[in-house]
């Protein structure tokens, strides 16, 4: 079916695109020019179509430098019989002067084709021959009808994108004289192809059938060219006026194509999308739907951004009811993703991909990127299968090597499963390990180091040598510049709920937070300054300088971070009177339903604080934060238990898990010489990882106990402790710490 688009005979807006300059056209001039090479006998074309007071695209030939080669007789040679691209090209470049634009066309599609199989070292002469193929072809190609000019711009991205996806391009072999024929240096050659196909295509628009305008569209979204118009629109915008009236004469596959090409090349046109998506919504059945043509649509709807709930609903419905065996692993992980992306639920369709992958005998068809996007869409959907995360956790931990997953994946997989929650503790291992075996971080970016120790530290999976690595790439880096404050804020908060010290980092991080404080949400305010209070990284004067930051975001801060920023603050013991006055209660009075156990201990321990300070300011509901911080049931160790043995036989009498005024608990309470003395016995859990630095938790409670309740605090370490054999070394250890001696 041919397109026509109703014409108008008033109030026309004119539209030129103008060629490059470009020298007479002897063979392979015209290519010279996209090189820059040679200037000289320049002529100027123009291509000149016209737009109504509607926008719609009126089609009209309008320069008669739109010619034919009449007088010409063609003559095209059966190039079907060619074995290679060598051979194609002797054959095609001894006939150049009599082939048709059928033939052209002809030789470009035949190189994408035999382009997929193994040749040996091409001759020296392929690629003087294949630029002359091509000067020839663009010389002539506003003599193309549109099928052929179709054909040859979708050749032409096949071939280009064939080429770029193999990186390596060794000296003299066919994808490196593709490279240098095609693409050129810096892509100029590329650009200055699709931009003649432009002009050429320009005044026949309305000539394209779906099918061939569609491949139009695809081949500059395979190739990623978006040739900018003079009024400030692009090509896209052209083809998409010529399209949309027409959106009910294309197929599946015209459709698919089409909606991916806009996505990939990011250029917007939600009518566009709105209408291409109301064409399926109506379509009788989808069962002419290839997996691939499934897969491309959600995805292309889900990168462009573009909500369509209803198209979402139809092909969802329809995917479950298709066997899911006939589709590759990257269309069913974009499905997943795109569904995901979009924020469109589909629990049947999560539920249907994930039973098919578990009832696999292997997942080894599955590439890196497909287990990266399957189980980041589980996780960022909130859809939970645990199995699904087991076997892809298993399929990752079996592989021989995990060279195969790039920066982007690693970070994506670990976030997917700590976002999950899904623990496998043998995964995580086996990707830190991978990590730490990387020379250097420099391949990851900021996001993804971010996400990474977001992850183990919210899985609670250890591994310090990592840790260290990460570290060691951010304190030597000459700037944080491109680090986010949500991502400075992340690493600052996993560091410190994973119990890893590193001073170095804190301390680089602090003097980031204060330079760029000012682009601090108030939750990344109020974690960064937990962090820092968590980790006993009491820096005077971050916590100083942070003070106006955090008091313009009082009546923004929700519950947990003003008892987080409570409690920071009196661990670092930094007085901030401008904080912390009636303003400060008043925000605690508007959230105190919100506030929940830990929240209200966290607030319990700032009011012992602001008497450490003998304040005036006290909250109402103070008795409420008392009652919640007494409730915690005490625990035992085996270190403590150790302990109060030794005490009871030195005779000391003491008293265990003793609740006194300020409202700890004392782990074992002696009188020695008249005196009460808090024995606090620290194990591992209260200092920063594997040093032998006081968590700020620990450092509070003894300080407060020391300030509030009159009593003196010895510290048991337990590194200290377990370096005593016996009970008689232990019993001298003790008698040291406490000055008693026994008669």
């Amino acid at each position: 079916m041919i397109l026509g688009v109703q014409r108008y005979t008033t109030h026309v807006h004119q539209t030129t695109i103008a060629t490059s300059s470009i020298t007479s056209l002897q063979p392979c001039s015209v290519l010279l020019s996209a090189l820059d090479i040679g200037t000289s006998n320049n002529i100027q074309r123009n291509y000149t179509y016209h737009r109504y007071h509607n926008d719609t695209l009126l089609q009209t030939r309008y320069l008669s430098s739109r010619s034919t080669r009449r007088g010409r007789r063609y003559q095209d040679p059966d190039m079907r019989v060619c074995k290679s691209i060598e051979e194609l090209t002797q054959m095609a470049h001894d006939h150049i002067s009599t082939m048709s634009p059928r033939g052209m066309s002809a030789y470009w599609t035949l190189v994408s084709k035999l382009l997929n199989q193994r040749s040996n070292r091409p001759s020296n002469q392929l690629q003087m021959q294949m630029k002359q193929i091509l000067a020839y072809t663009l010389k002539d190609i506003t003599t193309f009808g549109y099928r052929d000019l179709a054909q040859t711009s979708i050749s032409f991205a096949k071939i280009i994108n064939k080429a770029q996806k193999r990186k390596r391009h060794h000296y003299g072999t066919t994808e490196q004289i593709i490279q240098d024929v095609l693409i050129g240096k810096g892509s100029k050659i590329k650009q200055f192809i699709f931009t003649e196909i432009t002009k050429a295509s320009t005044p026949i628009l309305h000539e394209f059938d779906a099918r061939h305008l569609s491949n139009m569209i695809y081949s500059f979204g395979l190739v990623e060219e978006v040739v900018p118009v003079e009024d400030g629109s692009t090509y896209f915008d052209m083809l998409a006026e010529v399209a949309s009236p027409n959106l009910h004469t294309f197929n599946e596959q015209d459709l698919s194509n089409m909606l991916w090409s806009y996505a990939n090349v990011k250029v917007p046109n939600s009518q566009l999308f709105e209408q291409a998506g109301d064409s399926i919504v109506v379509m009788k059945n989808l069962d002419k739907f290839l997996p691939q043509h499934l897969s491309n649509t959600v995805w292309a709807y889900a990168t462009a951004g573009e909500s369509h709930p209803q198209l979402f609903k139809r092909l969802g419905d329809h995917i479950i009811e298709r066997e899911l065996n006939n589709f590759k692993p990257q269309e069913l992980a974009n499905i997943s993703w795109a569904y995901a992306t979009a924020e469109e639920s589909h629990s049947n369709l999560f539920k249907k991909v994930a039973d098919h992958m578990v009832r696999l005998d292997s997942l080894n068809r599955y590439a890196s990127q497909a287990l990266k996007d399957i189980v980041w869409a589980y996780a960022t959907a909130e859809e939970s299968h645990s199995n699904l995360f087991k076997k892809v956790a298993d399929q990752i931990v079996r592989l021989d090597s995990l060279n195969e997953f790039d920066e982007q994946h690693l970070s994506n997989i670990v976030w997917a499963f700590a976002t999950a929650k899904e623990s496998h503790p043998y995964l995580f291992k086996r990707i830190a390990d991978h990590i730490i075996k990387l020379d250097g971080s420099d391949k990851f970016i900021p996001q993804q180091l971010s996400n990474i120790v977001w992850a183990y530290a919210t899985a609670k999976e250890q591994h310090p040598m990592m840790y260290e690595k990460i570290a060691d790439h951010i304190v030597g880096l000459n700037n944080l510049h491109n680090y986010k404050s949500q991502e400075l804020k992340d690493i600052v908060w996993a560091f410190a709920t994973a119990g890893e010290s590193q001073p170095q980092l804190f301390n680089k991080l602090a003097d980031e937070g204060i330079k760029r404080q000012h682009e601090f949400i108030p939750q990344e305010i109020s974690n960064f300054l937990w962090a820092h209070a968590t980790n006993g990284q009491v820096d005077e004067h971050l916590f100083s300088s942070l003070v106006p930051s955090v008091k313009d975001n009082l009546d923004r801060f929700n519950a947990q971070n003003l008892a987080n920023v409570a409690w920071a603050y009196s661990v670092a013991n930094v007085d901030a009177p401008s904080i912390f006055n009636n303003e400060f209660i008043n925000a605690c009075l508007r959230k105190e339903d919100s506030f929940e156990l830990e929240e209200l201990t966290q607030l319990h321990q700032w009011q012992l604080w602001q008497d450490e300070l003998k304040s005036d300011i006290s909250l109402p509901s103070s008795k409420r934060c008392y009652e919640a911080f007494v409730s915690q049931d005490p625990t035992q160790s085996k270190l403590q238990d150790d302990v109060v043995s030794i005490l009871s036989l030195m005779g000391l009498q003491p008293q265990e898990e003793v609740l006194i005024k300020s409202g700890y608990r004392i782990d074992a309470v002696v009188e020695v010489n008249g005196k009460q003395i808090a024995v606090e016995v620290d194990g591992p859990s209260h200092f920063i990882g594997r040093s032998r630095e006081l968590t700020g938790s620990t450092i509070l409670k003894h300080r407060q106990v020391a300030a509030l309740d009159g009593m003196t605090v010895v510290s048991i370490p337990y590194w200290e402790w377990d370096n005593h054999e016996n009970d008689t070394e232990k019993k001298k250890y003790l008698q040291s710490l406490l000055g008693y001696e026994t008669n």
